[in-house]
């Protein structure tokens, strides 16, 4: 399995957060699960930092069974209509994002 990580390093103003973090939840993740081959999205947003941690506002996961499925998401039509919700509420944003594919190794509890 493979998961592609999208890392939001930075910040969003305080009196933005609810519109940007329901912009991701309600429309960027849930068009997201139709990519071709996607089998999961996740958000996670940051609550707590370890100290000198990188200032993650927000990862967005979402897995697929080969990295060719990766590629094949990554030029649906579904990645433009993504791109649209995103660009909506990105001038809120105050960072970068980086992309990164992970291979999945999975150790279950009790194993």
């Amino acid at each position: 399995m493979y998961v592609r990580c999208a890392y939001f390093e930075g910040d969003v103003d305080p009196a933005d957060r609810e519109r940007f973090d329901r912009c991701i939840i309600d429309d960027v993740a849930p068009q997201m699960t139709r990519f071709p081959g996607c089998r999961e999205v996740r958000v996670l947003r940051a609550r707590e930092y370890q100290d000198g941690a990188p200032n993650f506002y927000t990862v967005i996961e979402h897995y697929y069974d080969s990295l060719g499925d990766i590629e094949r998401a990554l030029g649906s039509e579904n990645r433009t209509a993504v791109w649209n919700h995103l660009n909506k509420v990105m001038p809120l944003f105050k960072g970068r994002v980086t992309h990164v594919n992970h291979e999945v190794d999975l150790v279950t509890v009790g194993s």
